[in-house]
C-alpha cells in the first residue's frame, strides 16, 4: 500500500514533534532542583525519585499556559493541579494559535520582529514565573520549545 507524500509528511512532522518533546522534557526533569530530581530507573524502562521512588506521571496538556494566562491565572490553575494530583504540565513556550503575534495577558511577544535570535526577555520572565511556581508546588513542566509545521 503506498501513502500520500502529504501523510508521509504528517508522520515525519509528528515523530519530529515526539523527539522534540521528550528531548525538552528530559532537560526539564535532569534540571529541575528545588523538588526532587528524576532519573531513568536501573533498568531503563521508567523515571524514579532519586530516593528509588517511583514517578507517576500524571500530565495535563495546558499547551497555551504560557501565552493565554496571566500569572494570577496560572497560579490558581497550577494550585488546582497540584491539588489534583498532578505530576507534569506540558506546555508550549511558542503557542501554536497564533502565539507570535498575538501578545500574552501583559502584552508582550515571545520574539522581536519574529526573530528566534531575539528572544522577548519580558515574555520569558512571564515563562519563567510560571516554571517556578509549577517548581514551588512539585510539578515538572513537560516544555515543548515550538510547533512544527
Amino acid at each position: 500500500m503506498k501513502i500520500s507524500t502529504v501523510t508521509y509528511y504528517k508522520k515525519i512532522i509528528f515523530e519530529i514533534f515526539i523527539i522534540t518533546f521528550l528531548i525538552s522534557l528530559t532537560i526539564i526533569l535532569e534540571n529541575a532542583s528545588a523538588i526532587q530530581k528524576l532519573k531513568v530507573s536501573p533498568n531503563k524502562r521508567f523515571l524514579i525519585y532519586e530516593n528509588g521512588r517511583p514517578f507517576f506521571y500524571l500530565g495535563d496538556t495546558a499547551w497555551e499556559l504560557f501565552h493565554r494566562l496571566n500569572r494570577e491565572e496560572a497560579d490558581f490553575y497550577l494550585k488546582d493541579r497540584s491539588k489534583k494530583g498532578f505530576t507534569v504540565i506540558q506546555a508550549v513556550v511558542l503557542a501554536e494559535l497564533d502565539g507570535l503575534h498575538v501578545p500574552n495577558p501583559y502584552g508582550n511577544l515571545p520574539l522581536t520582529d519574529d526573530d528566534p535570535a531575539r528572544p522577548n526577555e519580558v515574555y520569558f520572565q512571564h515563562v519563567d514565573y510560571i516554571v517556578n511556581c509549577a517548581e514551588k508546588l512539585g510539578i515538572f513542566i513537560g516544555m515543548l520549545p515550538t510547533w512544527g509545521g
